[in-house]
């Protein structure tokens, strides 16, 4: 131990000496001690090291603790009763005695902070509970805590839920009981600051917090300081934008009992900005809670504890604003000087959210004054005693203001709620007040005075431009008059753009009048882009694009102005007009003049517009060229379901809004098993030409344009990159539309030219690397760097041919990237060059060890050894005092040169990820080696490193390429580490989570050769599950871990390598990912639940299309059965401590029950019977709303293609009675069933309705009891009853019979069989049916008999009795239909012993049923139209399977006659089986493609049992079959050999048959391809077997076949045969029109 420590310790020592003399001596020396450098180095190193025994600042801590005590025991004991002085004395005695902690607090942490966390904070705890250390030390303690502890990041994060917990209980105390000296501005800053700590480093908290608020807001009317009011409300926004996910029916409560109070505040008191603001916020918030995305009702998921109550607050709100935008008026109207009269944006959002909810009701309205909401009174009281007011409001109103009003002032406030409130919510403008509104707006606009208006007035004629496109039920005569508006204000607006002031609005709104074809843009309008008026800005270019994409470009407007005749004395084409527009050209410049930079290379204009412009320009036809480029890429389309997006990028509706009416059905996230995204194909461009003329001249202005560019005098280098862009935009648009080859364009002047501005620009960064300290070329550079990446973002993001950045990238110079990489390597060194009391000291690698292992490294422990020391977290974090501790991630750490670092990153990044395959001049590997050798000792605690490793992570890997296995090894190197230092910083954890996700997806990641890397990307998984199941992690980091799992599952769909080490224990992911659905957030289960379906299927990548594969049935089954506990399990509603709580807690967790089961039948059809029972099962069990169920299942049917959700519920009924019966239950019974989802009021309404389905299954059960109470509900006859449902319930009697003739030692239906025996015994008995009767209605039920018979046919591939033909047909995908089923084999053989059973002792069922030829037509059309009523591609496949079996047993009889109706089975399955093969969906998927398969084989079937037995019978038909069967050769490669060999059956090997040969002989020729050349031959030979045709009989021969809608393809190779037949007979044919004209 040094000197300087001992003669510490001997100085600690002393602190508890009983002579006061003593103490305060040895704290004076105490003070001098810690000052000096000495001793203050040694205690930071013993106190960093954590394993020496010596001194360190721990230690003295806990001596000064002791002297604290003993200080405080002396006063405590002291007499009360003495003097003033003395009193006095006693106080400047507490002092001294706090601020020597304070200081001593912040002199250990100056450098870093030192002192253990867990120790201060229980010294502070216990300070402030005390009353007398409270009184005396209070005030210091609170300055501590807020400015030493709560503003430091490393003990804002280890700050532990319970601390938390006892913290915040503290100080609502202190705050709601406040003492005589209580600083209640520095308690508020204090609460506003934990709460904001509660809501993001802890959960568990809310009800607490909940009590509070409410408490605390029902003191705010008589707080005098308003920045006490403006913490607590500020925290309230805090604390309710956190939990409003989890908790909206408590909020929404919260928010109606303290909305009076704030209400009061706002009107009666003159506030603050500040505190307006976040009173606006709160109003916000609520509207959001109240009325998700603006819904009105309850019905569409709008929600309020007292409806009429919240509606009375929303009209008192609404005058509130009327009357906050007329102070802001008048404040403007008698103000001096210049005033800004708008009013804020989020004051206009809220009276647009209130204009919305209440325009449309009455217009007059009398509601309850704000002034009367004084007493604390239920909600529900209010207004019922007192003073009522009246309250004008609507469109009307608005109106009349607007047309009374003369001045800005009264204008602008009205003009900017009407823009947001049309924007947001279109149907808020009704249809007749489109005219009007139009009218008044036209009036203003048409003024044309000074002010600020005319910009308002054009936003907001852009909004209702864009809301009439919505509008489809406009009359005749408001069309007429909008189209008159609209040609007036066109006129009007075309003068606005010559106005500085309101260009840009002008052309945004020109833009949405031809979007809407509100009208017919003028030569005048096009006169704009061809002259002087104005030079090209983006709105001016977009309004350009819109006018190319909508209209036909004139090509001359007359005169043009300022450019002279062209060489050729022709005025100059328009076309060429707006190009020298476009780029400013100059046909003439003074080399002595100074040449102004054009506009087009001084700004940044949207994704390539300018280059397809120009092109297009050179086009024959612009509007195809422009609809050519406007093709939406890939990464631009929206998320199915994502929010409302509006022209500045930001969402109109937040996620919160459609959590909640996900919550309540009314946005249910559609989905469908068969769903697939079929990439977009490169469009034709044969038709897409230009004009020679034109690209010659727009190569001349552009070279025009480079020549100027380089005789400017200062030309800012970012304009050289846009004006390489721009050029490199030109040739790929050219490359794309395949007017030249890539290879030309790189040969091409225009390229070398771009291409010498990139080695211009690449001298300039060699040049500026050694002078970033200075400002002006840093700030350059970093402009230089954001060009250069937004440029390379246009041609990769934003552009849906990845390809087309080549060209781009081709004009790098290999010297331009690697001094931007050495710039990088300067800037990290700079950054890295920490001061040492900054500097992290803690070697994470060493403490650090693998999860599987133990030990303190591990990631889920706790030990302060591997938690995030120093770093950034120095003196300077008391910054932000009040606001809680500076995030490591946030900007305000970041220093002009670490913004600069992080873009250069950002734009090499790009460049070697779009780079990957293609050659370049620069290697993108070599690159990318140079960035990740940036992180290989870069400090995980600096936020500029940080944030570099965070760019890295996330923009390394792309879709294009391969990371190499050792680039990824040396990326993932830190990542352990990182998280182990960052696991208790909620907020880092999510952002580290969120960059993992492209690693997740990376391509070639489940190779051989990346098992280690998937390891650590697994073991960083597993750490943060683990830490979130040990309640370590909050609701944001868990919805980011659901993302990665998401991730995983989807990479890894069959758990082969998806397998989380957690201590030893292994676990899938896919098994670890439902936990979430029991997850204490709504917001996480609900992002579990929406997920769900990657459990139940792949994505596959097959060509340009993305499909869904189903995964295996034993691995769907056990998904189902895991997710289903899982989620049940979740219902249980645990530590609930309030009604209120539990009610937000059962709506929310009944959401994600009824989401994850009714996506498990939208994607899985295995599961689907399964899944509906499970909802039908729950209504019950967990006391589901009926309604919505009804709503979720109605929305699961649509999505599943049924009519309705009566007959989505229908056709499972069989299966859903079974399975209720079956659990045995006594709560299971018939009348417990949830019969309301079948649209049934009542249960005498379900038993008459649906009687047929239930009496079978109460027979097979024995519950004749049952049977009876149906018939005594229904007022009839049990034996009625018994008698109509008997066809259904033989069939679970027969095919047991059945199969027991057959296979009698078969000891596996054994138990089936002897309850079939019980109900036919049962039936058989003469107090029920008996024999003859039976006898008697299974002779005239027959057919229905039959029917229900096949009805239960089901193959699987791998049953014993399969035959090849079979498993062809038969699918492992295939789910199970309703009960009972029976295989193939056994069906047949039922069908054989109710034949056997007949009388007279037929040898088949069919000559059975020959003896009454209506059951053979019953029994095909009851098949037929099964088919055609189902939905479900499975169903109808089985039921196609069952039609096949009965037409085959058909065509082995036909010879016999069928009782006559040979020809009728014959015609009729033909033209069945050609109907089905025509009405072939236009996707084929596997079952789709089983069920083509099937019929085709059929009809092969069919028609040769026809030629071999039936003579002449197919004659009448051929023509239909070959013209059917044709296209299938081309079109359907699946299935084109079943076709082909057909048609060379029925033309090739049946040519010498008499019946046949005249049939094929009236053929349209085949088409003339290879596969069908022997077909041609063949008919042509038949055809003209006897002679040539002459041109008349050619005529007749293909008029004479008759029309059929089935054949349009033969139809069209016989009329092109006919072309050519009147081409080679032109003589003839002017011979044959002779004749017609003489016969005339």
């Amino acid at each position: 131990m040094s000197l300087a420590l001992h003669k510490l310790l001997l100085c600690c020592q002393q602190f508890e000496n009983d002579k006061a003399t003593e103490r305060k001596k040895e704290v004076d020396k105490f003070k001098h001690l810690i000052q000096m450098p000495e001793t203050r180095e040694q205690l930071d190193r013993n106190s960093e090291s954590r394993r020496s025994k010596q001194l360190n600042w721990d230690t003295v801590f806990r001596f000064l603790q002791k002297y604290i005590q003993k200080e405080t025991e002396c006063l405590q004991a002291a007499n009360p009763k003495v003097s003033a002085t003395t009193q006095a004395n006693r106080q400047k005695k507490m002092q001294e005695i706090s601020n020597i902690m304070k200081y001593f607090i912040r002199t250990a942490n100056k450098r870093g902070p030192h002192l253990k966390c867990q120790e201060l904070l229980k010294h502070i705890m216990d300070i402030l509970q005390n009353k007398f250390s409270c009184a005396a030390y209070g005030a210091d303690y609170n300055s501590i805590l807020l400015k030493d502890v709560l503003s430091v990041r490393k003990y804002w994060c280890e700050i532990t839920q319970q601390q938390w917990s006892d913290l915040i209980s503290l100080y609502f105390k202190m705050y709601l009981r406040p003492s005589r000296d209580t600083n209640r501005v520095l308690v508020a800053r204090i609460v506003h600051t934990l709460v904001k700590g509660c809501c993001l480093q802890s959960e568990g908290l809310t009800s607490k917090l909940f009590e509070f608020f409410a408490k605390a807001m029902q003191s705010a009317r008589q707080e005098q300081a308003f920045a006490v009011i403006e913490h607590i409300i500020s925290a309230l926004n805090i604390f309710l934008n956190t939990c409003v996910m989890n908790c909206r029916i408590r909020v929404c409560k919260l928010g109606e009992d303290i909305f009076p109070t704030l209400l009061y505040l706002w009107t009666q008191k003159h506030l603050q900005d500040s505190l307006k603001e976040e009173i606006i916020e709160f109003f916000t918030l609520q509207l959001q809670a109240h009325h998700p995305k603006g819904t009105k009702s309850l019905e569409k998921g709008a929600f309020a504890a007292d409806w009429l109550n919240w509606q009375n607050l929303l009209y008192n709100l609404y005058e509130a604003i009327v009357s906050e935008v007329s102070h802001i008026r008048s404040r403007g109207k008698y103000s001096a000087g210049v005033r800004h009269v708008a009013i804020k944006e989020n004051l206009v959002n809220l009276a647009a959210d209130i204009c919305h909810q209440l325009f449309g009701h009455d217009s007059r309205m009398f509601v309850s004054s704000i002034s009367n909401m004084d007493a604390p009174q239920s909600p529900s009281h209010l207004g019922s005693s007192s003073k009522r007011k009246f309250i004008e409001l609507g469109w009307e109103v608005i109106r009349d203001g607007l047309q009374k009003s003369e001045k800005d002032f009264d204008m602008i406030p009205w003009l900017q709620i009407i823009t947001v409130l049309v924007a947001k919510y279109p149907s808020s403008l009704p249809n007749c007040e489109l005219v009007p509104t139009l009218t008044i707006l036209h009036q203003i606009l048409s003024q044309q005075r000074c002010g600020e208006r005319i910009p308002y007035v054009l936003r907001c004629l852009h909004e209702i431009a864009v809301c009439q496109r919505l509008k489809s039920a406009l009359n005749t005569a408001q069309k007429l008059d909008l189209q008159n508006l609209w040609a007036k204000i066109w006129a009007i607006t075309l003068r606005s753009t010559t106005s500085h002031q309101s260009e840009a609005e002008s052309f945004q709104l020109l833009e949405a009048i031809l979007e809407g074809n509100l009208t017919v843009p003028d030569i005048d309008f096009w006169k704009i882009f061809s002259g002087s008026m104005c030079k090209p800005t983006n709105s001016a270019v977009k309004c350009l694009s819109q006018a190319l994409v909508r209209w036909t470009l004139p090509e001359q407007t007359g005169i043009v102005e300022n450019y002279p005749m062209s060489l050729s004395n022709r005025p100059l084409n328009l076309r060429e007009a707006i190009m020298r527009w476009l780029l400013s050209y100059q046909a003439e410049v003074n080399a002595e003049e100074n040449i102004e930079i054009p506009s087009i290379v001084c700004r940044d204009f949207p994704n390539r517009i300018l280059s397809q412009i120009l092109v297009v320009l050179t086009l024959k036809d612009c509007t195809s060229g422009m609809d050519f480029f406007r093709l939406p890429s890939l990464e631009s389309i929206p998320a199915e379901g994502s929010p409302i997006e509006d022209c500045k990028g930001s969402t109109l509706f937040s996620e919160t809004e459609s959590l909640f009416l996900q919550t309540t059905f009314d946005e249910i996230p559609t989905y469908s098993s068969t769903k697939v995204w079929i990439q977009g194909k490169d469009p034709v461009t044969s038709k897409i030409s230009a004009k020679q003329a034109l690209r010659e001249k727009l190569e001349e202005y552009l070279l025009a344009l480079v020549e100027c560019l380089h005789s400017a005098m200062k030309l800012p280098p970012e304009c050289q990159v846009r004006c390489a862009d721009l050029i490199i935009g030109v040739l790929q648009c050219y490359c794309d539309i395949g007017v030249i080859s890539e290879d030309y364009a790189c040969a091409s002047t225009l390229f070398q030219k771009a291409k010498s501005f990139m080695l211009n620009i690449g001298e300039y960064i060699s040049t500026i690397g050694n002078e970033l300290n200075d400002e002006m070329k840093l700030i350059s550079l970093k402009t230089l760097v954001n060009v250069c990446t937004k440029c390379l973002h246009s041609h990769t993001k934003h552009w849906p041919r990845k390809s087309s950045s080549v060209l781009f990238l081709q004009i790098f110079p290999a010297r331009f990237l690697n001094d931007l990489v050495q710039v990088c390597r300067q800037l990290v060194t700079r950054t890295g060059k920490s001061r040492d009391s900054c500097e992290a000291t803690n070697d994470f690698q060493d403490g650090f060890m693998k999860i599987e292992g133990h030990g303190s490294g591990d990631l889920f422990d706790d030990s302060e050894d591997t938690i995030l020391e120093g770093g950034d977290y120095c003196e300077n974090s008391d910054s932000l005092v009040g606001t809680g501790a500076k995030n490591v991630l946030s900007e305000d750490n970041l220093t002009k040169h670490d913004f600069l670092l992080l873009d250069i990153l950002q734009f090499l990044c790009c460049c070697t990820a779009a780079g990957q395959m293609h050659i370049l001049s620069f290697r993108p590997s070599e690159i990318r080696r140079k960035l990740l050798s940036l992180i290989q000792d870069h400090n995980i605690s600096k936020s500029s490193h940080l944030h570099m490793y965070l760019i890295l992570l996330k923009e390394l890997p792309s879709e294009e390429g391969i990371l190499a296995s050792s680039d990824f090894a040396t990326l993932l190197n830190p990542l352990l580490d990182l998280c182990s230092a960052y696991r208790c910083d909620q907020e880092v954890c999510s952002v580290i989570l969120t960059h993992i996700l492209p690693l997740l997806s990376a391509h070639g990641l489940d190779s051989y050769e990346m098992a280690e890397i998937r390891g650590k990307l697994l073991q960083a998984i597993a750490a943060f599950w683990h830490l979130s199941k040990e309640g370590k992690c909050n609701a944001q980091v868990r919805t980011a871990l659901v993302r990665c799992m998401k991730a995983l599952i989807e990479k890894d769909p069959h758990s082969k390598w998806t397998v989380l080490s957690i201590r030893g224990e292994e676990i899938p992911v896919s098994e670890t990912y439902t936990d979430f659905l029991t997850d204490g957030h709504h917001q996480v289960r609900m992002l579990t639940a929406m997920s769900i379906s990657s459990l139940f299927q792949e994505t596959q990548l097959q060509d340009s299309s993305v499909k869904f594969k189903a995964l295996p049935v034993k691995l769907q089954q056990k998904a189902f059965e895991n997710v289903y506990m899982k989620v049940q399990s979740g219902m249980r509603c645990q530590n609930c401590t309030s009604p209120d709580e539990l009610q937000d807690e059962e709506c929310n967790r009944r959401a994600t029950l009824l989401l994850v089961i009714s996506l498990v039948m939208c994607c899985s059809p295995i599961c689907e019977k399964q899944a509906l029972f499970a909802i039908c099962q729950s209504l019950k069990e967990n006391k589901l709303d009926p309604s919505l169920v009804k709503k979720i299942l109605e929305s699961t049917s649509k999505c599943l293609s049924y009519r309705s959700l009566e007959s989505f519920m229908i056709s499972h009924i069989d299966y859903l009675i079974h399975e209720w019966l079956a659990l045995n239950d006594p709560d299971y019974k018939l009348p417990t069933f949830p019969y309301i989802l079948l649209n049934c009021s009542t249960l005498e309404e379900f038993y008459r309705s649906y009687y047929k389905v239930l009496v079978p299954h109460l027979m097979v059960t024995g519950n004749m009891e049952e049977v009876k109470s149906i018939a005594a509900h229904i007022r009839r006859c049990w034996k009625d009853l018994l008698a109509d449902c008997l066809p259904k319930i033989m069939v679970n009697v027969l095919p047991y019979f059945a199969y027991q003739e057959k296979n009698g030692s078969d000891n596996a239906l054994a138990q089936q069989r002897e309850n079939a025996s019980k109900v036919f015994d049962m039936l058989k008995e003469d107090d029920c049916l008996g024999k003859q009767q039976i006898d008697h209605l299974s002779l005239n039920n027959l057919p229905e008999i039959v029917v229900e018979v096949l009805s239960t046919l089901f193959d699987l591939p791998n049953q014993d009795e399969a035959n090849d033909e079979l498993v062809k047909l038969v699918g492992a995908m295939d789910p199970a239909p309703n009960p009972p089923y029976f295989p193939s084999y056994v069906v047949k053989a039922t069908l054989e012993y109710i034949g056997s059973c007949h009388k007279e002792k037929y040898k088949s069922l069919v000559a059975v049923l020959s003896k009454n030829p209506d059951s053979i037509q019953k029994i095909l059309h009851a098949i037929c139209k099964k088919a055609a009523d189902s939905t479900s591609g499975y169903e109808k496949h089985r039921i196609l399977m069952m039609y096949r079996l009965f037409v085959n047993l058909l065509l082995k009889e036909i010879m016999d006659g069928l009782g006559g109706l040979w020809a009728f089975v014959l015609r009729d399955v033909i033209y069945n089986l050609i109907h089905l093969i025509n009405s072939r969906p236009s996707h084929m998927d596997d079952v789709s493609i089983r069920s083509f398969s099937l019929c085709c084989d059929l009809l092969n079937v069919t028609c040769q049992t026809a030629v071999e037995h039936c003579g002449d019978a197919l004659e009448n038909h051929l023509h239909v079959i070959v013209g059917t069967l044709t296209p299938l050769v081309q079109e359907q490669p699946e299935i084109c050999q079943q076709a082909l060999s057909l048609l060379k059956y029925l033309v090739i090997s049946n040519r010498d048959n008499e019946k046949l040969y005249h049939a094929i002989r009236r053929l349209d020729p085949f088409p003339d391809l290879p596969e069908f050349r022997e077909l041609r031959l063949t008919q042509e030979k038949i055809k003209y077997s006897k002679k040539r045709f002459t041109l008349l009989e050619e005529i007749n021969h293909f008029l004479s076949v008759s029309s059929c809608d089935s054949l349009p393809l033969t139809r069209l190779v016989g009329l092109n045969d006919l072309k050519k037949q009147l081409e080679l007979h032109k003589e003839e044919s002017k011979i044959l029109l002779k004749e017609c004209q003489d016969c005339r």
